[in-house]
This record gives structure tokens, C-alpha cells and sequence, in this order.
């Protein structure tokens, strides 16, 4: 697993933990509004070695990792990595775009997370828009069912990229995915943005978001929005 950035400390990133955020290199995805190129795209520096220190620093200081990207679960060595960082005494949270369900359930099966994160980009009839065309919906709702009946901790969550993600959208990913843990909603930020033309992007206000909020109530025990 090769690492191109981390937070040393991070008090959002694992719900109610302390935690240390690694970023991984490399993403199997395109989504247009991205704004970690150098992630995606595997340019950025190798950060492994720093990273793998400041784990061995806090141990027994921190409570948690949280592994995302870039997108974690492309990478072959991601159970072996997990294990040593498990084996420090961390918690650990996977954020995940849910393309390979296959990885995720080796991983569900060697009881190697505790919190699981998956982005839901937008809904069926927008995901190859919202993924630069490298991603069906269908795949990523089977990833989501296939952790909801793991019993592990879970969130699924949108970044509410106007003209990628609309009210309409959201109705219908709440119609499908059906009851749900909690949702969150992650405000757009449009800078460095892979596809420069979301730079020019407004992002949407908070009574949008509060619009968005009712559509998820009664489906999910709790929605939040991060990001406002």
C-alpha cells in the first residue's frame, strides 16, 4: 500500500475518535470534481516510510486509522497492511468508492475494519457521468448491501456536486438503498479540481442542503452534512 499524504491527527475523519488519515495513491475512478489529482492519478509523493512513523509515534495515543484515497482497495497488499496497523492497536475505517465488493468481503471476513465508509456518487442514471464513465451503480448498491449485512459500522455518502447531483438524485438513491445507518452529505469544494471546468462550479447553499436532509429522513438513522 503506498501512501501519498496523511493527517497526523484528525477529530472528523472516524466519528467520535481521534484518528490518524492516510491517503492512498492511485484511484480506479475519474470523477470529473475531484480535487486530489495527484492521488488519482498516482504523481504524488511517496509517503509511506513518513506515514508508517507517525503510526509507531502515537500508537497507544490515537485511537484510529482511516484508510482512503486515491481509492484503498485497489492496492494488493491492503489486508497485510491493515493487519499492522491493527496489530499497533488502532481502530480502522476504510472510506471506499465501493468498486470492488470482492476486496471489501476478504477483508469483512478477516474482521480487519471496524467503520466502513462508501461514497455513493450520484444516482444510476448519472454515475458514469460522476465517475468519468468507470463505474456503474448497480455495483456499488451491492457493495452497500453486502456491508449492511456484515453488522459492521457504516456511513454512505454523496459530495453534492451540482450538475452531478441533484434533489431528483438523492430521492432516488434513498428510494433504492432503502433504510440506511447514517448519511452524509459533503458540500462540493470546486478548487484543483480534475476536470478544471468544476473550478467555476457554485456550490450549493445551506437551504439546499437542509432540503436534501428531509429526503433522507425516515430512510436513515441519522443524516449529517459535513463541509457547510
Amino acid at each position: 500500500m503506498r501512501i501519498s499524504g496523511y493527517v497526523p491527527l484528525s477529530l472528523v475523519d472516524y466519528p467520535q475518535r481521534p484518528a490518524i488519515t492516510i491517503f492512498t495513491r492511485g484511484c480506479n475512478l475519474r470523477c470529473p470534481f475531484c480535487h486530489n489529482g495527484e492521488l488519482v492519478t498516482g504523481d504524488g509523493q511517496d509517503l509511506t516510510a513518513a506515514a508508517l512513523g507517525i503510526l509507531q509515534q502515537r500508537r497507544g495515543r490515537l485511537d484510529a486509522v482511516c484508510i482512503s484515497g486515491g481509492e484503498p482497495t485497489i492496492h494488493a497488499d491492503l489486508n497485510d497492511s491493515i493487519r499492522v496497523i491493527r496489530s499497533l492497536g488502532y481502530r480502522v475505517k476504510l472510506d471506499t468508492n465501493g468498486s470492488k465488493p470482492e476486496v471489501l468481503r476478504k477483508l469483512l471476513a478477516e474482521d480487519l475494519l471496524d467503520y466502513v465508509a462508501i461514497d455513493i456518487k450520484s444516482s444510476p442514471y448519472r454515475y458514469h457521468l460522476a465517475t468519468g464513465g468507470m463505474l456503474g451503480f448497480d455495483i456499488v448498491a451491492n457493495t452497500v448491501a453486502m456491508v449492511r449485512e456484515s453488522g459492521i459500522t457504516y456511513e454512505l455518502r454523496t459530495t453534492a456536486v451540482p450538475g452531478i447531483v441533484d434533489l431528483e438524485d438523492l430521492e432516488v438513491i434513498a428510494k433504492i438503498l432503502g433504510p440506511m445507518k447514517r448519511y452524509a452529505l459533503q458540500q462540493f469544494r470546486p478548487r484543483q479540481t480534475l476536470d478544471p471546468a468544476f473550478e467555476r462550479v457554485k456550490p450549493y447553499s445551506r437551504a439546499w442542503f437542509q432540503e436534501a436532509k428531509d429526503i433522507f429522513q425516515g430512510q436513515a438513522e441519522e443524516v449529517i452534512v459535513r463541509g457547510l
